[in-house]
């Protein structure tokens, strides 16, 4: 786990009582005792620095103090954090003694754009995959879509707080500095309602099986965007009208690619792709043609 998810309940206080879970979650699995600190991030995305005060079979307390790291750097395993509170603060983060797997490599992490992560409510399980990868990739906002092929919005029911409970889950983990939120679903409408390309800075893209694509997934992210909205249909995709829908909103058509891909795998390939490509933007230059 490369840090700990403070729990909702938590209001800010220099301190926090946990039972449960998470108060096992410290103690049985991962062995942390009184003394021992670790890094943890609050549901606002900010960073906090923790040490355990008592620790008892149900219930344990934790001292919790800001601290703070860039975005995208490397978070090293709360458990190799034990018994130094001071260094879960951001300045830690790949300094000397913590076990970096890029250790005497030198990397520039750029921030990338908000992302959502539009797509459509899948059957089963699927979407617990999607959540789970989206909040590794530090994805902003899960958007489940009701579309005309996708589970009815009338299934989802439970399924959110379990996606919300995965998504925690993911975030601990991850160590991602991003506050991922699962939202409420809504419908094609509603999504393009709200949407409107702000002069290059925010854009929007859906994901198709046909060869619709105006440009690369490079090409669509030349500029320096704000914010990028993806989104990822149902098993055999968006019909005629999502698509002519969100075209005419100013969503752009990308593509994976010939091979046909189930919806849960296109749609951690397109947040994937996105992620790379802005991360890397500075180091690759356009070379194909404008036409």
């Amino acid at each position: 786990m490369r840090q700990f998810v403070l729990p909702d309940s938590w209001n800010g206080e220099p301190s926090c009582e946990l039972s449960g879970r998470e108060a096992r979650r410290l103690s049985s699995v991962l062995r942390l005792a009184p003394g021992d600190g670790f890094p943890a991030v609050g549901a606002d995305g900010q960073q906090y620095a923790c040490t355990i005060l008592a620790a008892g079979r149900a219930t344990v307390t934790l001292s919790v103090l800001p601290a703070g790291r860039p975005d995208d750097s490397y978070m090293p395993d709360v458990r190799s954090s034990r018994g130094a509170a001071g260094s879960a603060a951001g300045s830690a983060a790949g300094s000397a003694g913590s076990a970096s797997p890029a250790d005497g490599i030198s990397r520039e992490f750029r921030p990338i754009p908000r992302l959502t992560l539009a797509v459509a409510l899948l059957k089963g399980s699927k979407l617990d995959d999607v959540a789970r990868a989206a909040t590794e990739a530090g994805v902003t906002t899960i958007l489940p879509l009701v579309t005309a092929r996708s589970v009815p919005a009338g299934h989802a029911g439970g399924r959110l707080d379990r996606l919300r409970r995965i998504v925690a889950e993911a975030r601990g983990q991850s160590g991602s500095a991003t506050p991922t939120r699962v939202a409420d679903p809504v419908t094609i409408t509603d999504l393009v309602t709200g949407f409107a390309p702000d002069d290059g800075r925010k854009i929007g893209l859906f994901f198709h099986e046909a060869p619709l694509a105006q440009a690369s997934i490079h090409r669509y992210c030349t500029g320096i965007l704000d914010e990028i909205i993806a989104c990822v249909g149902p098993e055999g995709g968006f019909d005629g009208r999502e698509v002519s829908t969100l075209m005419a909103s100013g969503f752009k058509p990308a593509w994976l690619g010939p091979t046909v891909l189930r919806a849960e795998t296109a749609a951690v390939f397109a947040v994937a792709s996105l992620r790379i490509v802005c991360l890397e933007r500075s180091s690759w230059s356009m070379t194909e043609s404008s036409e």
